[in-house]
């Protein structure tokens, strides 16, 4: 597996909080519990400043994380982190359970209709409040598909396919 690939880009730190070197944490779905202290994770700035941090202290509050990373004693401290990406390694997050896939094994894949057309690649994956919606680009088209059972019928992520089935008004 590849270093890329290793990672999986896990939310972002949203802002301080308090002065004592503290701040908010919006991780995605599913990954408040797996941020701990002792755990070290991998942030990156929108300029690809990159470095790595060891959690000291974190804590769940109104559905996100305060983290207090070891070295960030002030608010200043915290500021600098404004804005950062969280990484969070494969073996940190665990298995995901069935139909759940990391975004980048996504990204990429190749999509087919359960009636064998081809329908492009898996352009981006969209969080939204209710499912994630996959963007599927090709022929000069663009189509947004629910991350549902319904629609997403099969992810075969060796062989890089994604079989969908196209409900009315997907087209």
């Amino acid at each position: 597996m590849t270093e890329r690939h290793r990672w999986i880009e896990a939310g972002a730190i949203s802002r301080p909080h308090g002065i004592r070197g503290e701040v908010i944490v919006d991780l995605k779905r599913d990954l408040l519990g797996h941020v701990t202290a002792g755990s070290e994770l991998r942030v990156t700035s929108r300029t690809g400043e990159e470095s790595r941090l060891e959690v000291e202290m974190a804590r769940e509050h109104q559905g996100r994380l305060i983290v207090k990373f070891k070295g960030r004693e002030t608010r200043d401290d915290a500021e600098e982190l404004r804005a950062f990406a969280i990484w969070m390694t494969r073996e940190q997050i665990g298995p995901l359970d069935a139909g759940r896939w990391f975004v980048q094994d996504i990204v990429g894949i190749a999509v087919f209709t359960d009636e064998g057309e081809r329908l492009g690649e898996v352009s981006e994956v969209m969080s939204m409040p209710a499912n994630d919606v996959y963007v599927v680009t090709g022929e000069g088209r663009e189509i947004l598909l629910p991350a549902t059972e319904e629609v997403i019928r099969e992810v075969d992520l060796e062989r890089g396919k994604m079989i969908v089935h196209l409900i009315e008004g997907l087209r």
